[in-house]
Formats: structure tokens, sequence, C-alpha cells
């Protein structure tokens, strides 16, 4: 059971990061939905098989409900030290590491996860990336703003991505 909290990316950057997956030729990642991970990849890891389902989304719930929606855009694309994973960064990273903070101390029961939390959004993980790809890759842009309105609740077994939970970011701005 690996189990996932993430923020989608809305259309039209959606589509603009799904061209630049395709265009990678990593069709892992190109079958799966552009979205950031705030529980599961990095800082806590997938949702502990041991807890229970419907609490966790209770706590999301509470969560999401005093969490105003994010606007954001994306800032350059790095690559992890020492991978072959290529993701965009966020302009503004602070409002989703306080996003994952509060998941992570909510008391849901997550496994660890090896990896801190760096708040991304995978291109590709292509193996093994030359150093003209690579170049290529660091010079790509995906211009614009959007706004993050949900936080989703996702298994991944293998793609397709199942969604179980959603929950609307609802906070109202002072």
């Amino acid at each position: 059971m690996n189990i996932y909290f993430v923020l989608n990316i809305p259309t039209p950057l959606c589509d603009r990061v799904m061209e630049l997956r395709r265009a990678q030729k990593d069709n892992f990642f190109a079958s799966l939905p552009v979205e950031i991970t705030i529980a599961g990849s990095n800082g806590v890891g997938v949702l502990d098989p041991a807890q229970d389902l419907a609490e966790a989304y209770r706590v999301i719930d509470r969560i999401a409900a005093d969490t105003a929606p994010i606007e954001n855009s994306f800032g350059p694309v790095i690559r992890f030290p020492g991978t072959d994973i290529f993701v965009l960064t966020f302009e503004n990273e602070a409002p989703l590491r306080q996003l994952h903070q509060r998941v992570a101390k909510s008391g849901i029961k997550f496994l660890q996860s090896p990896h801190l939390f760096q708040p991304h959004c995978t291109i590709c993980s292509r193996l093994p990336a030359n150093q003209a790809q690579e170049r290529e890759l660091l010079a790509r842009r995906v211009p614009g703003r959007f706004t993050l309105e949900a936080i989703s609740v996702c298994r991944l077994d293998r793609p397709p991505v199942t969604l179980l939970h959603t929950a609307p970011l609802a906070r109202k701005a002072a």
C-alpha cells in the first residue's frame, strides 16, 4: 500500500509539465499526475499500513480546512545529487514546507523516508542522462502562476494512480 498525500498542479501548467515529461521519454512519469508530494517520497514516507485510513482523512480534512489555497510558480530545474532525477523547484517553498510540517506532525502514522523534504515536481528519472541532456533539462523553464486548491490522498502501486480522497484548501485570507 503506497499511499501519498499530494497537491495537484492545475492546468495549463500541468499540461506544460506533461509535455516536458513526454519529451524526455520517461514513460513512468508521463503516466503519473503532475503533482507536489507533501507526504510519501521525501520528508515523511508513505502512509503506514497500520494507520486507520478514515482517521487519516479526518486529519487531512482539518488541515486542509485551515489552509488557504497556495499561489506559486515554478523555479528552476535541478538534478537531485547523485541521481538522474530532474525536478522543478518552486518560487516560494515556504508554504509547501509549512504544509508538509503540519502533515508530518499531525499524528498520522507514516513510514520513514531516507530523504529530507524538498518540495518538487518531478520531470523525469531517466537513466542515464548525458551532459547534453543535463544541460538542456537544467535550462528549461515552465513560466506562469498557479493556485494549489486541494490535498489529494492517492495510492500508487503502479500506474495508474488511484485517487482515494480529496480535501479542499479552504481557509479564507485574513
